[in-house]
């Protein structure tokens, strides 16, 4: 059985383990337990909880106030303008800014066997977001090999809001995910401009982003695997119970079914992945982080991102605005199962 580090806090459910940790409320791995060579390592990540300081992907973090990009790194609201912290390369704000809530160390604020629940308190202005804001997100196995995450914040003024998780998933392994077979319910996506901002919906047909009959993930397809896709029907679906099905990934004779109430699924294959470091103590060397699982460099894992409109706040996306009366909700569901 693996053993987790100090600080980690371990949530499992029948042939499935979680690590979960406060930095990020962070889901730092999911072990099958049962797998055929012994316990397997199903997400990217790092051995230790000190080495995510070197982490520079977002790797199992909770991005927020808004995660994916708000154009230009501002908002306005009613005539008044709010500057946010810049940290994407072409001067937008990125899941939530430099210091997002995916930095930040949240509060474990119950745990039992099968869940963990983590809160944060943002205070008005926190990178530039108007309003207090109070976050909590709630791992919970609800079933043998469905993990729940439930994300939700209230805030004291009119704030966009899109707190996204941000797992990358490798099922079977090996060094990329060329392989994995995919298959997303949308006929919609968002390509992206020169500033990888988003431009208007257009028609997956004849795209790299048409998943609507599931395909094998190509070594070509690692570079360009990074859009949003609209789920088909969202706009009419709102919230439901049972929660639709979006997705599914198989691969090394697993299925991940991924299950969400919001209306994007963004894909990204890892293009940018590469093995990261952190300064060593005394002289300044630089040691490398251990990996937790595979290796990380191109292609090494695949993000399926439950979420909103990304640049919605910037596109007068009403609906990704929230405030004392309207609270934001966020589910997504994650079920693990054994191909035959």
């Amino acid at each position: 059985m693996p053993i987790p580090p100090a600080g980690v806090h371990v949530i499992q459910r029948g042939a499935f383990e979680a690590w979960l940790m406060p930095l990020g409320a962070r889901l730092m791995q999911v072990w099958w337990l049962e797998a055929p060579e012994g316990p397997r390592p199903l997400c990217l990540g790092f051995e230790k909880p000190t080495d995510y300081l070197a982490d520079r992907m977002s790797m199992g973090s909770v991005c927020g106030r808004y995660g994916n990009r708000i154009a230009d790194a501002q908002l306005m609201r009613a005539g008044e303008p709010f500057q946010l912290s810049i940290n994407h390369p072409m001067g937008h704000c990125i899941h939530g800014g430099a210091n997002g809530f995916g930095w930040r160390e949240w509060s474990v604020s119950a745990q039992s066997e099968q869940s963990v629940l983590f809160t944060l308190h943002s205070s008005d202005g926190d990178q530039g977001f108007p309003g207090a804001c109070d976050a909590s997100i709630l791992y919970a196995w609800s079933a043998a090999g469905t993990l729940t995450w439930t994300a939700k914040a209230s805030v004291t003024r009119p704030c966009p809001v899109n707190l996204i998780p941000h797992p990358y998933w490798n099922l079977d392994g090996e060094a990329t995910v060329t392989g994995h077979r995919v298959w997303i319910n949308a006929d919609q996506y968002l390509p992206l401009d020169q500033r990888e901002l988003p431009l208007p919906l257009a028609d997956v047909s004849g795209t790299p982003f048409d998943f609507r009959k599931p395909r094998t993930i190509g070594h070509d397809d690692i570079a360009i695997m990074d859009a949003a896709l609209r789920i088909a029907d969202s706009a009419e679906r709102g919230q439901r119970d049972p929660l639709p099905t979006v997705a599914h990934c198989e691969a090394g004779g697993l299925r991940l079914t991924v299950q969400t109430d919001r209306p994007f699924v963004h894909i990204y294959a890892a293009a940018g992945m590469a093995p990261q470091r952190i300064s060593g103590a005394g002289a300044g060397a630089a040691a490398a982080p251990r990996p937790l699982g595979v290796s990380h460099a191109f292609g090494a894992g695949l993000c399926l991102e439950t979420e909103d409109w990304p640049n919605g706040p910037a596109n007068d996306r009403e609906e990704v605005w929230y405030g004392p009366d309207r609270a934001y909700h966020h589910t997504a569901q994650w079920t693990f199962s054994r191909l035959e």
